[in-house]
């Protein structure tokens, strides 16, 4: 057990889950030297991966959610992710549901939220994004909205100072995201993020757990292969009631949904059948648990919850025990650990 497990995550798991979650962010928006902090390890050939046409040095991303702005790209890129995802952002500023908006369930790793996308708008977010960063760690922008022409122009805006763009559809703590799900809504939006990219971009799809859900997953697939994205984005995430929560309900992440995020992988995979490259998420929290995700189909696993409840050096210690499975020949490595389109 480490520092941060022994004496840090004691320390911010006394106060409620919100004032830690600030407090983290304001450690991680100061100049302090990130990489001896973290230690991550040298880039390992074997792990060298290509989502969509960025290449990255490992497979080990950061989900959306924890940097919603952009604030702590400048530290969060000496970690020892392949890539960095920050967001969602929309095009105006929006303060997110009232609080408490997270909850802890420690005994199975897991988080819940009711957040609301809070985030400073498009022009901040700019603003930070254009700030020099350390080479070698692309970052990916998470945009959403209401419409279709709001998350477009969002994308638009933001591209220039990014690696890549993921548009969202639904968040359902946000009610009028609702109708960003309906398919037609989908094909238009699809098709005028094909029209404007110039980097690569994903589209992140709701998570299903029934099967009309998977039906309407699955056409969203076709949708982006026809369009020609680049790749998707898949979560086990599923909505819980939790008093806990300003709104009395939220979306788990975490330990608790790595099954059905598996599930979810599984029936993307299939569809995409390699056109596509795949973000995956699901309470990944060691190479054992990355290899899993790589071997259903994943082109990348995302983490965040581990973020938390292991600290700053969870990637390296992602990195290194992943790298040690396919080195020493433990675990063959598939195709699915390397699929994506060259943009």
């Amino acid at each position: 057990m480490g520092l941060y497990e022994s004496v840090v995550r004691p320390l911010l798991f006394r106060l409620d889950a919100d004032a830690a979650h600030e407090l983290a962010r304001s450690a991680l928006g100061a100049p302090l030297p990130w990489h001896a902090i973290a230690s991550p390890p040298r880039p390992v050939p074997v792990l060298a991966t290509n989502l969509g046409g960025l290449q990255l040095a490992n497979p080990i991303g950061l989900a959306p959610g924890f940097d919603k702005s952009g604030a702590m790209v400048p530290a969060l890129v000496q970690l020892g992710f392949g890539y960095v995802t920050v967001g969602s952002i929309t095009a105006r500023p929006r303060t997110g549901n009232p609080k408490p908006r997270l909850h802890r369930y420690p005994a199975r790793e897991s988080l819940a939220n009711c957040m609301g996308i809070p985030n400073p708008g498009v022009e901040e977010a700019a603003r930070l994004l254009r700030r020099p960063r350390a080479p070698g760690c692309p970052v990916i922008a998470a945009v959403a909205g209401a419409n279709t022409i709001e998350v477009l122009a969002a994308a638009a805006a933001l591209e220039p100072y990014v690696d890549g763009i993921e548009v969202g559809l639904v968040c359902n703590h946000t009610p009028e995201t609702f109708e960003m799900a309906e398919l037609p809504t989908v094909a238009g939006l699809v098709a005028g993020l094909a029209r404007q990219k110039t980097r690569p971009a994903f589209l992140k799809i709701p998570p299903h757990h029934t099967e009309a859900e998977r039906r309407r997953s699955l056409a969203i697939v076709d949708l982006c292969v026809d369009a020609g994205l680049d790749g998707i984005s898949v979560s086990g995430t599923r909505q819980i009631d939790e008093p806990a929560l300003s709104l009395g309900r939220g979306g788990i992440a975490g330990r608790a949904t790595t099954e059905d995020a598996l599930r979810n992988l599984g029936d993307v995979a299939d569809r995409a059948a390699g056109r596509l490259a795949i973000k995956a998420a699901g309470g990944v929290f060691t190479g054992e648990d990355a290899w899993r995700f790589l071997s259903a189909g994943a082109t990348t696993v995302e983490i965040y919850s581990a973020f938390v409840y292991r600290g700053p050096r969870v990637a390296g210690r992602i990195v290194r025990e992943l790298a040690g499975l396919l080195q020493v020949g433990s675990v063959p490595r598939s195709a699915g650990a390397t699929a994506g389109r060259t943009s």
